[in-house]
């Protein structure tokens, strides 16, 4: 890795760890690299003026910008499907992220039966899900028949068939948990703008349940949506939110482990 690039991934991975301005020196001792603390200071100085450092007060120490953070957060979380071994890892993500899960079953879609033209009975196994009639609805449910419900519902979402793709997941939602919500409050209160729009968005679960997976960037914080298989042929979706210092890295390895 290019030495400028290395000092300035080191320096973000320092700054997640303690938020706080991070000097040459400090990095020096921090990094596994042969160079002066003098040489560290020319690549922040370089850095500084790219827009990758700010520096804070009179302070020679600096910090990542919001951009540089954005930058690094793309190339670390672009993972969207994990495999969980113990669901109670889901409840360990720590104190510093806003998260949400939902927990699915995952049964077979084996029949759609048509109820004179004013509803669609879609039969999971022993189950059955009622659906307002549309013949698009129909066919296209019908093309479907043997997958199973998660799929049916992330692809109506593609589709842009958000109410129908949510209707599916909460016939077969399971578990839904909310955590850390300060950190959610404390970003509303940084953007009213954001806030007024898509809190309610997010706290009903709603945001979760129809987001395609990836990460999304808001201003001065993320969000990061991710699914999740467990045994016994369960489904999961997990959605991340929280400002860009915040170490999503270590959230997923501790969700993640065996």
């Amino acid at each position: 890795m290019e030495k400028r690039l290395q000092i300035l991934e080191g320096l973000i991975e320092e700054y997640i760890k303690h938020p706080a301005p991070i000097s040459s020196s400090y990095l020096q001792k921090r990094l596994n690299i042969n160079l002066s603390s003098a040489t560290i200071r020319y690549y922040f100085k370089q850095l500084t003026q790219s827009g990758y450092l700010v520096k804070k007060h009179r302070s020679s120490g600096r910090v990542p910008s919001s951009m540089a953070l954005k930058l690094y957060w793309r190339q670390k979380l672009k993972e969207r499907s994990f495999y969980i071994k113990d669901i109670e890892q889901m409840q360990k993500g720590g104190e510093e992220i806003f998260y949400e899960y939902s927990i699915y079953t995952n049964r077979r879609l084996e029949e759609i039966e048509n109820y004179q033209n004013r509803f669609l009975i879609a039969k999971f196994g022993s189950d059955e899900l009622v659906i307002q009639y549309n013949a698009k609805i129909e066919k296209l449910l019908h093309s479907l028949i043997g997958q199973n419900a998660f799929e049916i519902a992330k692809y109506c979402s593609d589709l842009g068939l958000k109410s129908l793709a949510l209707l599916i997941k909460d016939f077969h939602k399971e578990e839904f948990h909310i955590f850390n919500i300060d950190e959610i409050v404390q970003m509303a209160s940084k953007d009213k703008e954001w806030a007024k729009e898509h809190l309610a968005y997010v706290l009903s679960g709603k945001k979760l349940g129809v987001e395609r997976a990836g990460l999304y960037f808001y201003n001065l914080f993320l969000s990061y949506k991710f699914y999740v298989e467990l045994p016994k042929n369960r489904r999961g979706e997990v959605l991340l939110m929280g400002r860009l210092y915040r170490d999503y890295q270590r959230f997923i390895k501790n969700l993640v482990k065996e």
